[in-house]
């Protein structure tokens, strides 16, 4: 499965808790998470955001729940 490019705006819009979405990976859950917290904190750490998440599921791409994760964000 191929992940969107971080440039995509649907990773900051997450990141930044703008899109609300629950992932299945749990990973991801728990990533999102932080992440989110960390961002409303201080927005000028979005970009490391975006590719700390966008990492993560790169790394995870083979997961079926990962996969799902990617596909019900980005269509």
């Amino acid at each position: 499965m191929s992940i969107p490019p971080k440039s995509n705006p649907k990773w900051k819009s997450i990141v930044s808790g703008k899109t609300s979405f629950t992932p299945k990976f749990l990973a991801g859950k728990i990533a999102l998470s932080k992440l989110i917290k960390r961002v409303q904190g201080d927005p000028g750490v979005i970009d490391s955001a975006v590719d700390e998440l966008h990492s993560l599921y790169t790394k995870n791409a083979d997961k079926p729940s990962a996969q799902e994760d990617i596909k019900k964000i980005f269509g």
